[in-house]
This record gives C-alpha cells, structure tokens and sequence, in this order.
C-alpha cells in the first residue's frame, strides 16, 4: 500500500465533497436539523394540554363543574362543551370537534352522595393513536384523582352504628371504596374514522409537500442542464410549453402514486380514504402550491444539487412541523401556528377534517379560496423567476 496513493483520494474525495452542496447538506445542516427539531418537540417538558370535551348529563353537574374550574400549571385542564344528547354529543365527537365525550347517566350523583359507586361512559376520538393517548391518559388520570378525594371524604362521613345490609349492598360498598367513579370506554360506531385512514390522509400529504416540490424543482433544472431548452427554443414549441408539461407530469406523477397508496391500504388494511371531488381540489391546489415553491426554489439557487439540499432543508422539516408525520396534538406550542397557517399544514388538516370527520365543504371553502390564492400568487412568482432563467440561458 502506497501512502501517497491513499492521502492523494483522501484529498480528491475532501475537496470533491467540498464542491457538492448535497453532500454538505447531509454532513453539516442534517445533523443540526434532525436535533432541533426533535430535540424542539420532544426535548423539552411538554406544555400544559386543554382537551376539548363534550359532556351529556341528567345530573352531574358537580362533577361537570370541578371538571370545568381543573388547572394545571395555570391552564384549564378540559375545555368543556355541554350537548343536550348524546347523540348530539356523539355527532361532534365524529366530526372532531371534540376529543372525548362523556355520558353522565341518571342517578350519577345520587350513587356518589350515598357510597355507590358512579360510572360515566366514556367515548374517545381514536383516528389519531398518539392523540388518543394523551387525551385517554388526562380523562384517567383526572379522574382517578377526583376518584382518591371523593374516597377520603366519605371515609371521613360514615357515621357509627348497626346497619342491616344485604351481601348485595356490601359487595356495592366495597367496590365504591376501591372505585368511586368508574369510566366505561365505549366504542363508536363504524363511522368513526379510524387510524389506518389517518395515515393514509398523511401519505397525501407527503406527496403533495414533499414529493411535489422535489419532483418539479429538480426536473425542471436537470433539464436545463442537459441543454433540453435550448433545443426546445429551437424547435417550434417553447420554454412555457416544456414548463407545463413538466407541471402536467409531475400532477400525473403524483396523482398515481395517491392512487397507489390508496388501493394498498384497501387491499391490506381493509380500509381506505378515497377523496371526495372538494377533496381532489383541497390536494391539487396544495400541490401547485408545492409546485409554486418548489419552482422558485430551483430557479433561485442556479445548480440541481443546491436546488435539492434546500429542497430539504425546507421540506424535511415541514414533514414535522405541518402535522403530518407528527399529529398537531403532539407538536409544541411554538409549532402549531405552522399546522394551522402554512398554506400545506393548513390543506392537510382540512383535508381531515372532510374526509375523516365528514364537515360540510361550505364551512372549509373560505380555506380553500385562500389556499387557491396563495397558490396561484406562488406559481406566478415561480414563472417570473423561470422567464427570467431562461433568458439568463441566451
């Protein structure tokens, strides 16, 4: 072995890697990346969480009201709403306008007044798995603490004497003792939007943020690169005929892939979320969006490889931060602007809410517009920026 030899590839390979704005990418800006932003949403005690709930109650006011006044750490605990049924309650709970909803049945207080033990039922929003655990961990932990008091205090009331008690009303004492207020989990029925639709909501919104934006940005320069533009000038279409059919490929591209993601959650999972017609136009206006940006970025930087190292940057974390890897439940505060204001969080979350909480279109029509809006303001920037390259390559 030749030493020489080997510090000669050293050096190639170190000032080659130097040139490669990709390669930088992965070695310097990833690791920092990666570590604020996990190290910003997990890496730090996680804030106080207010949990909006419904409640349905003959009697029960008491408890509603401790439920209502609960602080921790300065904030309400539950933000409650009351519904007159439960129907009604659970129509809400569907259409995620709350994350738990809980049934308070006749002679709920009378059974905690007198020693017995009082049951709620209890039915949760399931669709998010993480955000079901935090929700169910706060409704338990609530009331296993109000459960601990209401024990001590009747403890502190049982008067002296003789008392004729059936074995049946002993076995009811003793289990209130131990338990004074049960929670009993119901499931809701099938319309329910379930976990595996969640998932496959998010995987739309991979694609239309992430996989858009890549695709457009990186094509569309590649091209430029090889000298396919000026062959297109002079032939007889021009630059803006090759911009659209890149902008077409890349929807067609795209739309497949949807589809394909789609179809397998059917086949193996058994369930599946087919958009509706305002939902294809919630995922098509968040993808000339992405396309919009993507555009710009690529135009903007000069080179394929630096378009895809800032391709990432901007992307990756946005995976996070718009709530589609990461549930908004779980995101820090300082986040969750960005899943209710960045036009692609924002697309991402109502498309959820119509397609797994089935709101009306009209109340998400005003997103929508706006979303349009932005969209075509990005695109129209990316086009100026893209005439202005093309003429840069005369």
């Amino acid at each position: 072995m030749r030493v020489k030899a080997i510090l000669a590839v050293l050096r190639k390979d170190l000032i080659e890697t130097r040139r490669e704005k990709m390669v930088l990418f992965w070695i310097f800006v990833f690791p920092v990346m990666w570590l604020l932003l996990l190290g910003g949403i997990w890496g730090s005690e996680s804030p106080p969480v207010t949990v909006d709930v419904g409640v349905v109650y003959a009697n029960g006011g008491n408890v509603v009201g401790i439920m209502e006044n609960a602080t921790f750490e300065g904030s309400h605990l539950f933000d409650v709403t009351v519904y007159s049924s439960e129907m009604e309650g659970l129509k809400a709970l569907k259409e995620g306008r709350i994350k738990a909803l809980m049934v308070f049945p006749r002679g709920f207080e009378e059974n905690l007044t007198t020693g017995k033990q009082a049951k709620i039922d209890v039915y949760f929003d399931k669709s998010d798995p993480q955000e079901y655990q935090i929700v169910r961990g706060i409704v338990v932990s609530f009331f296993s603490r109000l459960s601990k008091e209401i024990r001590e205090r009747q403890l502190q009331y049982i008067p002296p004497g003789h008392y004729n008690l059936s074995a049946k009303e002993i076995m009811a004492y003793i289990k209130a003792s131990g338990e004074p207020i049960a929670l009993e989990e119901r499931a809701v029925s099938r319309e329910a939007p379930s976990p595996i639709k969640f998932y496959v909501i998010s995987f739309m919104g991979i694609q239309f943020l992430f996989a858009t934006m890549l695709s457009i940005s990186g094509s569309v320069f590649e091209e430029m690169e090889k000298g396919t533009l000026r062959r297109v000038a002079a032939s007889p279409a021009t630059p803006w005929d090759f911009l659209v059919g890149k902008m077409l490929s890349t929807i067609i591209t795209i739309g497949v892939s949807i589809f394909v993601g789609i179809g397998f959650a059917k086949v193996v999972f058994g369930e599946t979320v087919f958009p509706s017609l305002f939902g294809w136009a919630f995922i098509l206006t968040a993808a000339t969006f992405s396309m919009g940006l993507g555009l710009a970025i690529g135009m903007s930087t000069g080179s394929a490889r630096a378009t895809n190292a800032l391709v990432n940057l901007i992307a990756m974390p946005l995976l996070f931060l718009a709530g589609i890897v990461i549930p908004e439940s779980v995101l820090p505060g300082w986040a969750r602007p960005i899943v209710n204001y960045f036009p692609l969080g924002r697309a991402l979350k109502d498309l959820r809410l119509l397609e797994l909480y089935h709101r009306p279109p009209i109340e998400l029509l005003p997103d929508l517009a706006l979303l349009g809006l932005t969209a075509l303001a990005t695109l129209l920037f990316a086009v100026v920026l893209y005439g202005w390259r093309v003429k840069r390559l005369d």
